[in-house]
C-alpha cells in the first residue's frame, strides 16, 4: 500500500460515526473471586541463659578438686523452639590458652549437653548431636526446654609456678533445627 492509499483510508475511517465502534459487551462467568491469606508464625530456634539473656561476662573455670583435677564449670540454656527436634555441634576445638604465653594449653576440653534429668551428651566439631525440647504444652505455642552445658578441661602439665596465669578460650555452638515431616 503505498501513502496515498493509506492517507486516503485513515480519513475515511475517520469520517465514520463514533457509534459505529461502540458495542454492548456482557459478561459471562465468573465475575469474583476470593483471596484468602494465612499468617504463620516464624520458625523458632532461641538459644539464651536460663533467665533469658546471655553470659556477657563470659564463664569463670574453676577446679574444685585437686591439683590434678579438671578446671570446670556449668551453665544452664534455655531452648524456645517451634520444632522439638534440634542438633548442637561444636563449631571448632575449645582451645583455652594462656593470655602471657600461647604454648600453654589446657589438655582434654570437653563439652557436653544435658536435657534436664538426662544423661550428658558430648559434643564434637562436625558431628551434630540431636536434642529433643519437651512437649508442648499448648498445640501450636514453641516449646521451652533447660540445658545443662558443662565444660572441662584439664591444666596444662607442669607446676603450679610454672602454668599459673590467666587462659581464655572461645566456645563457639552452633544450634539448628531439625525439620520434621507432619
Amino acid at each position: 500500500m503505498n501513502k496515498v492509499a493509506l492517507i486516503g483510508l485513515l480519513a475515511s475511517l475517520g469520517a465514520l460515526p463514533v457509534g459505529a465502534f461502540a458495542a454492548d459487551i456482557d459478561l459471562l462467568g465468573k465475575t469474583s473471586s476470593t483471596i484468602t491469606a494465612t499468617v504463620s508464625a516464624p520458625n523458632n530456634l532461641l538459644v539464651t541463659s536460663d533467665t533469658g539473656g546471655w553470659f556477657d561476662q563470659g564463664l569463670q573455670m574453676s577446679q574444685p578438686g585437686g591439683w590434678d583435677s579438671p578446671y570446670e564449670v556449668q551453665a544452664r540454656l534455655k531452648i524456645v523452639s517451634t520444632e522439638r527436634d534440634f542438633q548442637v555441634r561444636l563449631d571448632e576445638p575449645l582451645e583455652l590458652r594462656n593470655a602471657s604465653n600461647a604454648a600453654q594449653v589446657f589438655q582434654q576440653a570437653k563439652v557436653e549437653l544435658s536435657a534436664e534429668g538426662q544423661a550428658p551428651k558430648a559434643l564434637a566439631v562436625a558431628t551434630a548431636t540431636a536434642f529433643q525440647n519437651p512437649v508442648q504444652n499448648v498445640a501450636g505455642e514453641d516449646s521451652i526446654g533447660y540445658y545443662g552445658l558443662a565444660v572441662s578441661a584439664y591444666p596444662p602439665a607442669g607446676t603450679f609456678k610454672d602454668t599459673s596465669g590467666t587462659y581464655t578460650g572461645v566456645l563457639s555452638l552452633t544450634f539448628e533445627p531439625v525439620i520434621s515431616n507432619p
